[in-house]
């Protein structure tokens, strides 16, 4: 395990519309802002795109199985940004679902928006983590390095921070959500709230 710590910077909310390539308007406005590291929330529809549902086979290194998708597909994902060897690398991950199918992994060139894509952008600060290629893998991953300091960002106010105050009540709740098998977790996503 490698981590580094940080704290949370400035935060966006962006919106990509119809015909627009996400993929694209998202390292341009991550480069223009200077976001060296952070994450992206996002969630709307995508017209098309590509992406990689996993490996051909479970092997190291993989060999991307790739899966091309048309005709409007609801999504929503997330992506973190390190420095890379370019510039901010933003790596994605999403689900896309249309007419009762689905897709996962890993959003790769292309994404064209259909009618909008809202995303948030969390920026981090402090933190010496880039992206760089591994041998091994023969992938790029984060890679802490704490022997260096992090990119030089703009300064962050302190945020004081407020005690959550919870019920009695509330905290069994919190108690109760921990599903004991498949059955559960069945009768829980069909279970209407109650009246």
């Amino acid at each position: 395990m490698q981590y580094s710590e940080g704290q949370l910077g400035r935060v966006f909310v962006v919106r990509i519309d119809d015909g627009e390539d996400f993929l694209a308007e998202m390292q341009k406005f991550v480069s223009i802002k200077e976001i060296h590291a952070g994450s992206i929330l996002f969630l709307g529809a995508f017209r098309n795109g590509r992406m990689v549902t996993g490996p051909e086979k479970p092997v190291i290194p993989p060999e991307p199985h790739y899966v091309i998708f048309e005709g409007g597909w609801e999504t929503f994902g997330i992506a973190t940004i390190y420095p890379g060897d370019k510039g901010p690398s933003i790596h994605y991950h999403t689900s896309v679902g249309r007419a009762g199918h689905a897709l996962t992994g890993c959003l790769r060139e292309k994404a064209t928006t259909y009618l909008l894509v809202e995303a948030v952008i969390l920026e981090f600060t402090g933190l010496n983590i880039r992206r760089t290629f591994d041998e091994k893998m023969q992938v790029n991953l984060p890679k802490a390095d704490p022997g260096t300091e992090a990119p030089e960002q703009k300064p962050v106010q302190d945020i004081p921070k407020k005690v959550s105050e919870t019920t009695d009540k509330e905290k069994k709740e919190d108690s109760d959500d921990l599903p004991g098998g498949l059955a559960d977790i069945i009768r829980d996503l069909t279970r209407r709230p109650p009246t």
